[in-house]
């Protein structure tokens, strides 16, 4: 089993779940604001819908941009310490 610390957030998961929130508030309000502008009740739940799984597809998206830009980064930081590494071991180094 692995530990990690309480402390340690990836920043896709926590992009995931601010967008989540995000969301819901944007079709909500959607709904809301499309009621308030005099439209029936069917279409202020489908323009709200619409705004919903809009701003969840853009945080999928955002989520998996960042995800990507982390293994990069996972991915040079192994390469340089695998360069470091075999610098050290060469023969003549010291």
């Amino acid at each position: 089993m692995v530990d990690i610390e309480d402390s340690v957030l990836r920043p896709d998961s926590v992009w995931r779940a601010l967008g989540r929130s995000l969301a819901a508030g944007a079709g909500a309000l959607t709904a809301l604001l499309s009621l308030l502008s005099g439209t029936s009740l069917s279409t202020a739940c489908a323009r709200g819908a619409v705004a919903l799984f809009g701003a969840l597809l853009l945080t999928r998206i955002g989520a998996a941009a960042l995800a990507s830009i982390e293994a990069v980064e996972e991915r040079t930081l192994r390469e340089d310490e695998e360069q470091l590494g075999d610098a050290d071991s060469t023969p003549g180094s010291n």
